[in-house]
């Protein structure tokens, strides 16, 4: 074997030997810069539809429309009794002095704007009181979405309205409602308990 051939199965050699240790080098450095994450599914679930389509969430709707109708019969009270004070004074301007009218009809005045005002800052508490709602919605129903999550080994669940396209055998949201359903037969007071 020439010269030339020794020198170029060593220069072989020396560009194997660099290669591999290049190699193992970004082998080592991506190990330690990236873990291997094992892929696990994401789920899905339509939180409108769990709220609405569940009896937790059916009942929860129920207690704040009792409440909504209770605020407008007290609504509509007291503009029937204001109707009629109304009337009255209307009545009775003939039957008193400019002044007293005036003063009359300056209390009668505040006193609506007043009710006007509570009834504003009722309704104002009303729909706090929904917002609320379903955030104690979601309290009492994440324990059991953790259940279907490791029972899937799922890394999150998703709302649906957030995803463009995805798979439907991601989507869980009938065995999330079925699964609530059977938590509220168990214990009906869940609807009321975080209150």
């Amino acid at each position: 074997m020439g010269f030339a051939a020794i020198r170029q199965a060593h220069l072989k050699q020396l560009i194997s030997l660099l290669i591999g240790l290049i190699f193992c080098a970004t082998q080592s450095v991506g190990q330690a810069d990236f873990p291997t994450v094992f892929p696990q599914p994401i789920l899905v679930l339509d939180q409108e539809a769990l709220f609405t389509n569940s009896k937790l969430g059916q009942a929860m709707q129920l207690i704040q429309a009792e409440k909504r109708t209770v605020l407008l019969q007290e609504s509509r009270l007291i503009s029937d009794a204001f109707v009629v004070e109304e009337k009255r004074l209307t009545e009775i301007r003939n039957e008193v002095t400019a002044k007293e009218f005036r003063t009359l009809s300056e209390d009668f005045d505040q006193r609506v704007l007043t009710a006007r005002e509570v009834q504003l800052a009722k309704d104002v508490e009303m729909q706090q009181s929904i917002d609320g709602q379903r955030r104690r919605f979601l309290v009492i129903a994440a324990p059991f979405l953790s259940e279907i999550m490791a029972k899937y080994h799922a890394s999150a669940i998703i709302d649906q309205r957030s995803v463009l396209l995805f798979n439907r055998n991601l989507d869980i949201t009938l065995e999330a409602i079925e699964t609530l359903d059977r938590a509220f037969e168990l214990n009906p007071n869940l609807a009321t308990e975080k209150e």
